[in-house]
């Protein structure tokens, strides 16, 4: 190994330690106290939420493969009736949506649709989705254990981890980076069991202005 590569190698050991270490000071854990405020601000804020609209980007990471898939799409979001429409448009169009205790899935094979009722699983992944989406549910201590952390900025996290087994055995642990400003959800981050990290960031959201009722309607 050559003298160059080897400084090349320490620049950019000490790069990434840099790195690590300036993350570990910008967030911390935040006291009983805090994290009371928090989520209740946070919670506050959710149920002023009638509607939400949004673009979003995803980006997957399979650990075992070492690259992403990254996809791009809409989504829209009623409290009224609990319904979500969770649409991919790109590089595939596949789309989930919630109505109630009902749930479609629409892509180039078909529809399905699914009595939510009849599922716990699916009764906890739905509630994931709508509490990611808005940040609501954080104080229940249903399928998760909320832990918030808080640093320098703008920036708040919570971090999300599994109850329930059937939830445990999907997830590690799901983190909603959170605008301390606005108290909303910006980017959702979830650990598979597996290793597999995805990443959606929402974008252009838009509160409480009119939605098409067909968004969430049969087909």
């Amino acid at each position: 190994m050559t003298k160059q590569l080897k400084t090349r190698i320490f620049l950019w050991g000490m790069a990434l330690w840099m790195t690590f270490t300036a993350q570990a000071q910008t967030l911390r854990q935040a006291d009983a106290r805090q994290q009371q405020d928090m989520v209740a601000r946070i919670s506050r804020s959710a149920a002023a939420i009638r509607t939400l609209t949004c673009h979003f980007t995803q980006v997957k990471t399979l650990q075992f493969l070492n690259e992403q898939m990254r996809s791009e799409g809409l989504m829209a979001y009623q409290t009224d009736g609990r319904c979500l429409r969770w649409e991919y448009q790109k590089p595939y169009q596949y789309t989930f949506i919630l109505n109630g205790d009902k749930a479609q899935v629409l892509s180039a094979k078909g529809r399905q649709t699914i009595d939510i009722r009849q599922s716990r699983l699916f009764q906890g992944i739905a509630r994931v989705m709508m509490s990611s989406v808005t940040g609501s549910g954080l104080a229940t201590g249903g399928d998760f254990t909320c832990t918030m952390y808080t640093g320098g900025g703008d920036q708040w996290q919570a971090v999300l981890t599994p109850r329930r087994k059937e939830m445990k055995k999907m997830f590690k642990d799901i983190r909603l980076h959170i605008s301390a400003s606005r108290q909303m959800v910006t980017q959702v981050e979830m650990t598979e069991q597996g290793g597999d990290v995805t990443v959606i960031t929402l974008k252009d959201v838009k509160l409480n202005g009119p939605v098409d009722q067909k968004m969430f309607a049969d087909r």
